[in-house]
């Protein structure tokens, strides 16, 4: 196909999606279209405005068809409409590993911005002025129903770097497929925004602390892996996110400050060395842990190992009102669910609460030991008075 008319249908393409980026669908029918009427490598011209890379027609429908099915497998499993770029990117990063590099072309890039706009035009997603007025209907919706609420605020690590060494147009590419990343991990009732430079923000109705953890832990993971997979001038680069975890009402109850506590966990994460999920946990009495190590508790927690017929015993080091942290020999996965039994047999106080494994940590000094974090997985009033019972007999509360 002449280079001449790749370039003039890759622009006719670009400009369809410029006009409708929502309806997709338009443009596949302009594809069948052009292909039916002037008998020329369309599919070619597409690949080319979506990912940048260059295809001989055969190979290019070849890849065409895999996309089609990867979109309908896509839709299908998450259950809502996915977006042709996204599922052109996946399929590129995820089934067709032969191919590196891929990027979407940022459609707006030559756009200006209207005063006012509620869109990033680097990556699409709303701004910050749109990210704390949806955050703000949202906290009103919860108080209304009595709905929980989360929000992630993610800034990616060393970001400053990456565009010192690659360059700015690297850097606004790798915005990008963060965006998309991101936004590829969440529900269609949830909200990205990128809120600064390489920050984002991703509002969560209705979800409670451990489901925002989890969410926050998957999208780190994906950055993490979409860096090693990407490459520039045929190397990976190294691209991780530290983000921090908040929760209406228990953190705040106004959107600006509940933003301001997922930011103070984000910092947490970022002093830990980065490339990590902190979650914010506000402090409701003066002493927010307490420590277990000085008494003789004793610690089980179940379902047991594979393998094991008896619950895993453990050693427990602190607790409070959201979790609990103990010494295990067993490196439980990160968001496994245990039963935690904790007892003080000299004075008969007993603990059992649901938790959620959040952090795990190998023990330097003791090989084969690991500092165990779990999270609480009820947030009632009657579990911390439970707690506030068994500090009180135990006497650790003293």
């Amino acid at each position: 196909m002449p280079q001449e008319s790749l370039r003039r249908y890759r622009e006719e393409l670009l400009q369809a999606l410029q006009e409708d980026a929502h309806n997709e669908e338009r443009v596949l029918r302009r594809l069948d279209q052009i292909r039916a009427e002037e008998g020329i490598a369309a599919t070619a011209a597409l690949l080319l405005a979506l990912t940048g890379m260059s295809f001989e027609e055969t190979e290019a429908r070849r890849h065409w068809e895999a996309i089609l099915a990867h979109r309908r497998t896509l839709s299908g499993g998450l259950q809502r409409d996915v977006a042709l770029r996204v599922a052109v990117l996946d399929y590129f990063l995820n089934l067709n590993r032969a191919v590196t590099g891929p990027r979407l072309i940022d459609l707006s890039l030559s756009e200006k911005t209207e005063p006012g706009a509620a869109v990033d035009r680097v990556t699409g997603l709303p701004n910050a002025a749109a990210f704390l007025a949806s955050l703000q209907a949202e906290t009103r919706r919860a108080r209304r129903y009595e709905l929980g609420l989360s929000v992630l605020y993610l800034d990616l690590d060393d970001f400053r770097e990456l565009n010192e060494r690659h360059g700015e147009l690297v850097g606004g590419i790798v915005l990008r497929e963060v965006a998309i990343l991101v936004q590829n991990k969440i529900r269609d009732i949830d909200v990205a925004a990128r809120l600064s430079g390489e920050e984002f923000g991703v509002i969560l109705p209705e979800t409670e602390r451990m489901g925002a953890f989890l969410v926050a832990e998957r999208i780190r993971r994906e950055i993490e892996r979409h860096g090693l997979r990407r490459g520039v001038d045929g190397r990976p680069i190294r691209l991780t996110a530290s983000l921090g975890v908040a929760r209406y009402p228990e953190d705040a109850t106004t959107a600006d400050r509940l933003v301001e506590r997922a930011e103070e966990a984000l910092h947490l994460a970022k002093a830990r060395g980065g490339n990590g999920v902190s979650v914010y946990y506000r402090e409701r009495r003066q002493f927010i842990r307490f420590d277990l190590t000085r008494g003789p508790v004793r610690l089980s927690v179940t379902p047991a190992p594979p393998g094991e017929a008896v619950p895993a015993q453990g050693r427990a080091r602190n607790v409070s009102h959201g979790g609990l942290l103990f010494e295990s020999e067993v490196p439980y996965a990160i968001g496994v669910e245990l039963q935690v039994v904790c007892e003080d047999g000299r004075r008969g106080a007993r603990l059992t609460l649901p938790a959620r494994v959040v952090r795990v940590e190998a023990i330097e000094e003791r090989p084969g030991s690991f500092e165990v974090g779990v999270a609480f997985l009820v947030e009632w009033e009657h579990q911390e008075s439970a707690i506030l019972e068994f500090l009180r007999r135990t006497g650790a509360a003293a």
